[in-house]
């Protein structure tokens, strides 16, 4: 695994071992980034359920202004902080936050103090997170309104087109898994 554009490009990045993780593949990343494109450049970036960091640091890489990473996993939260390392950026730096806690506090902490440029939501396939998540995304409105929520989930997984003010734009797929891409649309 390793950042494949930007300043730290070409860095590699630690995954942890076994299969408690599922670093999102080199092919999925590049193409999130090559759809986001200058989306990405000054952008406040929210990486949920962030695993290695690793689309997070890519957006950094890339030109992000701010990176929020949320994980509850301890082992994860390490890695996080060492991969961050790698690409010489510390937790001191105001480019990067880090959030140890589970998705649904760390939605509510973030609700009343920021909006997001692009939010990126992969949670474990098979945790059954996806629509209360959503919906507790689309009540605290951190998505900006010309932002991007990203959803990476498995072919077997049903999101509704339409989450209170989300709605998807947009899907691809990459083999079992599938990028949807939501935009807030607000009522008249």
């Amino acid at each position: 695994m390793r950042v494949i554009a930007g300043k730290f490009r070409g860095r590699r990045l630690t995954a942890p071992k076994g299969n408690t993780v599922r670093p999102t593949t080199d092919r999925v990343k590049e193409s999130v980034f090559s759809i986001l494109r200058e989306q990405v450049v000054d952008a406040n970036f929210l990486d949920l359920c962030a695993g290695t960091g690793s689309i997070g640091i890519e957006a950094l890489s890339r030109g992000a202004k701010h990176v929020t990473f949320v994980e509850r996993e301890p082992r994860c939260i390490h890695i996080i902080e060492r991969n961050l390392a790698g690409c010489d950026v510390t937790r001191r730096h105001r480019q990067v936050r880090l959030l140890r806690c589970p998705i649904a506090k760390g939605i509510s902490h973030l609700q009343r103090r920021t909006q997001f440029d692009v939010i990126y939501f992969d949670p474990p396939y098979r945790a059954g997170l996806y629509i209360d998540c959503l919906t507790l995304l689309a009540e605290a409105r951190l998505l900006c309104d010309t932002g991007t929520l990203l959803v990476e989930h498995s072919k077997q997984t049903y999101l509704p087109v339409t989450i209170g003010e989300l709605t998807q734009r947009r899907q691809e797929s990459y083999g079992d898994t599938v990028l949807s891409f939501y935009q807030t649309c607000h009522s008249e």
